[in-house]
């Protein structure tokens, strides 16, 4: 392979593997280092959730993940002493999504799955057994050092940007000199094991509390099953962990056998986030950017989102068809989103590991009015949004979805069925133009500012129109109707409007106002776009 790419990976983990996806599927060249001698033959993280399956059925692989997986309802929390009929549970199947549940999966197949499809679609494999080790950067590109682990060698490889996707002991983020602040909150230690004698629904994600012991059990894809147990103790004995689980079940009254693990590995718990996202043309993404407590099992998935969130945006740069200043925004978006997981994580954690706080207590959190709904929607993903950094058009707002908030699904066709998010399977934005049905004007203005978009940013924006009214202006891969109003139910359009709903690369709304005053939506995309022609300061 050449020995300059666009982009270097440093990483072939979940998190390196997306990013992967997101720039080849824009054409970008790449490499993707990775230390290991291989893949992984282990699971760490095991929960995949509705935004994150979302986006993998934005990138087409969300059919083969489902192949691999166990759809989980969610998680019931079995208080030492509790009754059955007492016990809280986060149900997520009410969520409004096509994904109303959380996916249970080996990491080890979720990332065969994302390297087959890298191989098989974009002929990438990761690099193993290459050790990062070292760069410099100058105004130009950035030098890593790379040393072969097998032979030795240290090669160096020239890169225009380069990922550090390599881990809460980020030596990336060490060599670029940013800081990881934060706190141990916790110890934890975890096997995948087999079990007997279970007496509860295997289905979810069973949580068993006691004063001083948690412990998780579920069950996984496979033979096997995952625990986790933290104490306010001593922990697992290393020349026992067995033995130390075994006991740790016992006494919190689970009434299960625990045979000889597959693995076993226990850490520290950490609430850290790197000072900053980005030094020069070197961006630190997941676990090296932040990492807290596992409770909710959100980390993985809010580390991918990092990535499919950084990937369109480099791409567009190295493409020319975005300004260097757009990459300013990954941060200012993804930080905000990784502080709110830490502190949906941390809210589960002080339930489930609030060791020295009475039962009474954290129970009483389970007990707060909406508790379950804010704990399930910000778990899954689906409460994210970058409302505070993405700002709307500045005309007349309009109710539903606005700038920043996650574009919902809907089903548009019944036979055959066809989907919103359908729509959005590219790699570009997505313009929706809603007109009132039978309004020729309505037809006008949407031709009209398709034309626009399109003399403005060629294929960078789609324009569809939905509508049930034939139109010369929109072939038919451009123009669809809404024939169960599900998305005028979703997008809060009333009967008599006219809509313009602008959805990004990243399946989140970039404006959203009347189709009247739709123009504006043209000064919007330029705000992430460079424009191929002026766009004129009326169109806002």
């Amino acid at each position: 392979m050449p020995d300059h790419n666009d982009v270097a990976i440093v990483g072939a983990g979940p998190v390196g593997l997306i990013a992967a996806h997101e720039l080849a599927r824009r054409g970008v060249s790449l490499r993707l280092f990775d230390k290991r001698p291989g893949p992984s033959h282990t699971t760490r993280a095991f929960t995949l959730h509705a935004r994150t399956m979302e986006m993998f059925e934005h990138i087409g692989v969300a059919h083969r993940i489902e192949e691999v997986a166990l759809p989980c309802p969610g998680n019931v929390y079995h208080f030492q002493g509790m009754s059955e009929e007492d016990k809280p549970r986060t149900d997520f199947r009410g969520l409004p999504t096509r994904y109303p549940f959380y996916y249970k999966i080996n990491q080890n197949d979720f990332e065969q799955v994302l390297r087959e499809h890298l191989c098989a679609h974009y002929g990438i494999r990761p690099e193993y057994g290459q050790e990062f080790i070292d760069l410099e950067q100058d105004a130009d590109g950035v030098t890593l050092s790379v040393v072969d682990r097998a032979s030795g060698e240290v090669r160096t490889h020239r890169s225009a940007w380069v990922i550090g996707s390599d881990g809460a002991h980020s030596r990336v983020r060490d060599r670029v000199g940013i800081d990881f602040v934060g706190d141990r909150v916790g110890v934890m230690a975890m096997m995948d094991v087999e079990i007997s004698d279970f007496a509860h629904d295997d289905a979810w994600v069973n949580y068993f509390i006691g004063e001083s012991l948690f412990m998780l059990v579920t069950k996984l894809p496979g033979r096997l099953w995952r625990v986790y147990l933290s104490d306010a103790g001593a922990m697992t004995r290393a020349d026992d962990p067995r033995g130390s689980f075994q006991a740790v079940a016992d006494e919190i009254g689970i009434g299960m056998r625990i045979g000889d693990p597959q693995w076993a590995t226990q850490w520290e718990i950490l609430n850290s986030a790197a000072t900053s996202y980005r030094a020069g043309r070197v961006f630190l993404c997941g676990d090296a950017s932040h990492v807290h407590s596992p409770a909710g099992g959100q980390g993985m998935n809010g580390c991918m989102q990092d990535a499919f969130n950084l990937g369109w945006k480099l791409a567009a740069v190295v493409d020319g068809a975005a300004p260097e200043s757009l990459l300013d925004t990954y941060e200012a978006e993804r930080r905000p989103i990784g502080a709110q997981i830490t502190a949906g994580a941390r809210s589960t954690h002080d339930i489930v590991m609030a060791f020295g706080q009475g039962l009474a207590d954290r129970i009483a959190l389970t007990r707060e009015p909406g508790w379950q709904q804010r704990t399930v929607e910000l778990i899954s993903g689906l409460s994210h949004n970058y409302r505070d950094t993405v700002s709307g058009p500045p005309v007349e707002p309009v109710p539903g979805p606005a700038a920043g908030d996650r574009a919902p699904d809907a089903q548009l066709v019944v036979q055959p069925r066809k989907r919103l998010f359908d729509l959005f399977r590219h790699c570009g934005f997505t313009l929706l133009l809603v007109p009132r049905p039978g309004d020729a004007g309505d037809a006008q203005r949407a031709a009209r500012v398709a034309a626009l978009m399109r003399e403005a940013f060629g294929d960078g924006v789609s324009s569809v129109l939905v509508s049930a009214d034939r139109s010369a202006d929109f072939d038919e891969d451009h123009l669809i109707p809404d024939q169960l109003g599900e998305l005028a139910q979703r997008y809060a359009i009333a009967e008599g409007e006219a809509r313009a709903i602008l959805v990004r690369p990243d399946m989140y709304v970039g404006g959203h106002c009347r189709l009247e005053d739709a123009d504006a939506l043209v000064e919007q995309v330029a705000r992430w776009l460079v424009p191929r022609v002026a766009v004129p300061a009326a169109a806002g």
